[in-house]
């Protein structure tokens, strides 16, 4: 079985398109390896307005990623797969969300009670031409065996 992580989209695609090369998350992972891509039941609010000025400009220069075709998006399957390759705070790409404060972790002072994203680094994503349809996702990582039909 391999790792599977449900996500909203348009991020879930913006990933397995290899656009997106950062997962924001409140938790510290240690796994690197290859994991599922799941798009989750529901995408994420704002749509292509939930991205920054960047981030737009970056995603319309692929073509498959369209702002016009959000609803388009596939949802409620695995459509690709990705390497988580390291967990970072205040990766410098234009996905990165940003951690500020004052206490010491990884040599970064954080206050505290700040809420501290962890940046994900991935790579090497791959969009299934034909996703995985009706699949549920799960909170955190899951398993999900993947099952070939010929």
């Amino acid at each position: 079985m391999t790792k599977a992580l449900s996500i909203k989209q348009p991020w879930a695609s913006l990933i397995a398109l290899g656009i997106k090369d950062i997962e924001n998350r409140t938790w510290k992972t240690n796994f690197r390896g290859r994991i599922y891509i799941h798009s989750s039941g529901t995408g994420a609010k704002g749509k292509f307005l939930a991205m920054n000025e960047k981030q737009r400009e970056e995603a319309a220069k692929f073509e498959k990623f369209y702002p016009l075709y959000f609803d388009d998006l596939q949802r409620g399957a695995i459509i690709g797969e990705v390497d988580i390759v390291d967990c970072v705070i205040n990766h410098s790409s234009i996905w990165a969300e940003k951690t500020n404060g004052c206490f010491l972790e990884n040599n970064v002072f954080y206050k505290k009670g700040t809420k501290i994203i962890y940046n994900w680094v991935l790579a090497n994503a791959v969009l299934y031409d034909k996703p995985i349809l009706n699949v549920k996702g799960k909170l955190s990582f899951w398993d999900f065996e993947k099952t070939i039909i010929s």
